[in-house]
């Protein structure tokens, strides 16, 4: 073996060992610390470097014999900007049934002598996005540790402001399950805590498309704590899932009625009292 080859091999593994050594540490100061309150958001992706985007892979149907194209790059803004144009058409000779499609998702956090890193949004409610798009319909996809490599939770992405810089919150719980681009009848709950690729992608709409992205976080707003409202003394949270304060004079109980239980029951009203 030459030098120089065996010089690279102690390059990739100190720095496999590297990311072992400080995945254990991250992990022990975790767990000293035990550290579940309350936090604003927990970066996950930044885009200003050339570096950050090679950590993202870009896919189209053209991988597949399919027409359409798919470019990701760094803006002179220190911003990314996914760009290319759909193709529906099918190749003659190809062997699709359909075309149709571009995306881009993260790769896999690097490998530690224990295994991938995951993210774990479970203190956070929210999915946010800086993100500058186009009028047209966009997904964003979340996968996660499954037997199922098919499964992807997918959420719809909509400017309301195409051209323009917005930030979509969009809840954790409301992303759906698909597989292979079908929604599937049987929901299965996302494991939030092993989050491991984020990706944004466009299907079936014809014609040039750009999504120009800053960020991408797990965020609470100042009144949630993950899934929980935080509520100050006589607020409660009403079933349309608006925020409102008790009446003078009024108990919850008289609020909400017969949607809420309190326990323990009063005497009388079906406990053992």
């Amino acid at each position: 073996m030459s030098k120089g080859r065996m010089a690279d091999g102690l390059r990739v593994m100190s720095s496999y060992f590297k990311r072992s050594f400080k995945y254990v540490a991250d992990e022990a100061v975790a767990a000293i610390k035990f550290d579940t309150s309350w936090k604003k958001e927990m970066p996950l992706f930044q885009f200003s470097t050339v570096n950050d985007l090679q950590d993202w892979v870009v896919g189209s149907d053209a991988d597949i014999g399919g027409l359409s194209e798919a470019y990701w790059g760094l803006t002179p803004q220190q911003t990314a900007l996914f760009w290319g144009s759909i193709s529906t058409q099918i190749p003659e000779g190809a062997k699709l049934e359909r075309s149709g499609y571009a995306g881009i998702r993260s790769q896999q956090r690097p490998l530690t002598l224990f295994h991938h890193p995951r993210y774990d949004t479970t203190l956070f409610r929210y999915l946010a996005i800086r993100a500058k798009g186009d009028q047209r319909q966009w997904f964003v996809n979340l996968q996660t540790d499954s037997i199922y490599p098919t499964y992807l939770w997918q959420h719809r992405l909509y400017f309301q402001r195409p051209g323009e810089w917005e930030t979509i919150m969009i809840p954790f719980r409301d992303f759906v399950l698909t597989s292979n681009g079908y929604v599937q009848k049987r929901q299965l709950t996302m494991d939030r805590s092993k989050i491991k690729t984020v990706g944004f992608s466009i299907v079936r709409q014809p014609g040039d498309y750009a999504l120009e992205l800053d960020w991408v976080k797990a965020v609470n707003s100042t009144r949630t704590f993950g899934d929980y409202d935080i509520l100050d003394p006589g607020e409660y949270i009403d079933p349309e899932g608006n925020l409102r304060k008790v009446e003078g004079g009024q108990t919850l109980r008289e609020a909400l009625g017969a949607q809420i239980r309190i326990w323990p029951e009063k005497e009388g009203k079906g406990g053992d009292n």
